[in-house]
């Protein structure tokens, strides 16, 4: 990463965090207690989600998450760590696992639509890696981007054509 892109990344999140702060502000000067409690709560959440991905000693798959909200139009995510977790045995193909993902979705998310997302972090058995992916929203032939998914070797699961749970484990 050069100079040039770090100064990027930086700027991105010193707007997110001014974003929340003029959250917490506008709550504070409503005097609407309950939301601004909630808000800090979010916003103490998401930094303790941070460190402990800044902490698990990854270096190519934090930033591609740190990054994703700011590099992909369609999709939103939020992650979350179960754990304290060692990721840098397996940095590149978490990374390569999760990119590939996008790819098959792509294929099958409508255009102007926005995904949300969640993933969940974990150790399984065996050290193995464990990520839970949620994804909200309209897909298009789901029972084809099921199909494709769980033959690269995702666990893919569809409700409703717009709710897409995957799972998937790295050893």
């Amino acid at each position: 990463m050069d100079e040039k892109e770090i100064i990027a990344l930086l700027r991105h999140k010193r707007h997110d965090w001014m974003n929340q702060i003029q959250l917490i502000q506008g709550y504070a000067s409503l005097g609407n207690q309950d939301r601004l409690m909630v808000q800090i709560e979010e916003v103490k959440e998401e930094a303790e989600e941070e460190r402990k991905l800044l902490n698990s000693d990854a270096e190519q798959f934090p930033l591609w998450l740190f990054t994703f909200n700011w590099v992909h139009r369609s999709y939103r995510i939020r992650y979350f760590l179960k754990e304290e977790v060692d990721l840098s045995r397996h940095d590149h193909k978490l990374k390569a696992y999760a990119k590939r993902m996008l790819e098959l979705m792509d294929g099958h998310i409508e255009e102007d639509e926005l995904y949300e997302g969640t993933v969940t972090i974990y150790v399984g058995g065996q050290a193995a890696v464990g990520m839970s992916w949620e994804w909200d929203g309209p897909f298009r032939h789901p029972a084809d981007l099921k199909k494709k998914l769980n033959e690269e070797g995702f666990i893919a699961t569809i409700f409703d054509s717009r709710e897409l749970s995957i799972e998937m484990t790295i050893e």
